[in-house]
């Protein structure tokens, strides 16, 4: 029987809270009519409240995994996380050599919302170096934006990060606005498009995971990448909207 789920590889952080990282991703994957395939490039100690610790995942039963999936699994799209550390990095590197025609979305995780590094200089400047230049799309929010590119001026921002990633950005959540977040897409360094979605009040754990997640199953259903965005907003909102709050801190996003 011929397979009618594409295939969507989620490569990031395991979150035991399940708000988060991997389980977010799995969870929107398979909501959203695709297979989740994962590679877990480390351990987190968190939960709605605060973050402990991170601790990347032993590089070869990463290399193991990774091969053994890329033999069997035709996969669609890319969407990758946190990463762990720079050999994580690396790994990841050789593993996307192998899938050069498939799209990659990549969430530059930083920080947890609650809180807590989950990547240090070593690690992002290997990003940079060698995950950013075979990016599809990169979904930084602004505060992420001005850490990867070590400017406070938007304009700088985008030519700094158009530089090390040639096709698309999509910074998030740009004015400081607390009724609506703004996101502008761009493309070689030019304003191609821009959202502006309410902002609901409460404290939400895992949306740029859901978000990352969301727009690379429709773009995986072969979606315009504007039309992903814009569906990939309006299911986020969705999960915020029906969020529950299970743990002492943040709400966890649920799909309705």
């Amino acid at each position: 029987m011929a397979n009618q789920l594409p295939v969507v590889l989620t490569i990031g952080g395991y979150d035991p809270s399940g708000g988060a990282g991997i389980t977010a991703d799995i969870e929107t994957i398979t909501s959203l009519r695709c297979h989740p395939i994962s590679l877990i490039t480390c351990l987190t100690s968190q939960n709605t409240e605060k973050f402990d610790l991170i601790e990347p995942v032993n590089i070869d039963v990463f290399i193991s995994q990774a091969d053994l999936l890329l033999s069997d699994f035709k996969i669609d799209i890319i969407k990758i996380g946190a990463l762990g550390n720079d050999k994580i990095v690396e790994e990841t590197k050789r593993i996307l050599n192998k899938l050069k025609d498939t799209k990659i979305v990549i969430d530059p995780v930083i920080e947890a919302t609650t809180g807590g590094s989950l990547a240090d200089k070593p690690t992002l400047q290997a990003l940079k170096e060698l995950i950013f230049p075979m990016a599809y799309l990169l979904t930084p929010n602004l505060a992420e934006a001005k850490v990867l590119s070590g400017k406070d001026d938007l304009n700088q921002i985008v030519e700094e990060l158009s530089s090390v990633s040639s096709n698309y950005l999509l910074i998030k959540d740009i004015d400081k606005s607390n009724k609506e977040i703004v996101s502008h897409l761009y493309s070689n360094k030019e304003l191609k498009k821009s959202w502006s979605t309410p902002k609901i009040p409460g404290s939400f754990h895992g949306t740029g995971c859901h978000l990352a997640s969301s727009i690379s199953c429709f773009l995986a259903h072969s979606k315009s990448l504007e039309e992903s965005i814009e569906l990939g907003q309006k299911n986020t909102i969705k999960a915020i909207n029906g969020s529950v709050k299970l743990g002492k801190g943040q709400s966890i996003l649920k799909g309705k």
